[in-house]
């Protein structure tokens, strides 16, 4: 009998850390989508301000040269 319980706790034991384990890898591989989507939209914003800098920068020198 006291094999069983022992048998029947280090079962239980097992299945518990290996759920654990499991939850955090799956952690781990969501966390990096999601940090990948983060940069990824942070690049596109950037990208975008740098396109509207540019553009003034264009602006700015057609103007010089029409004054010239």
């Amino acid at each position: 009998m006291k094999k069983n319980i022992i048998l029947i706790f280090l079962l239980l034991t097992t299945f518990t850390f290996t759920a654990c384990t499991s939850k955090s890898q799956t952690d781990v591989i969501n966390s990096g989508s999601n940090d990948i989507s983060d940069l990824l939209k942070t690049l596109i914003q950037k990208e975008k301000e740098i396109n509207e800098l540019n553009q003034k920068l264009e602006d700015c020198s057609s103007k010089a040269k029409k004054q010239k």
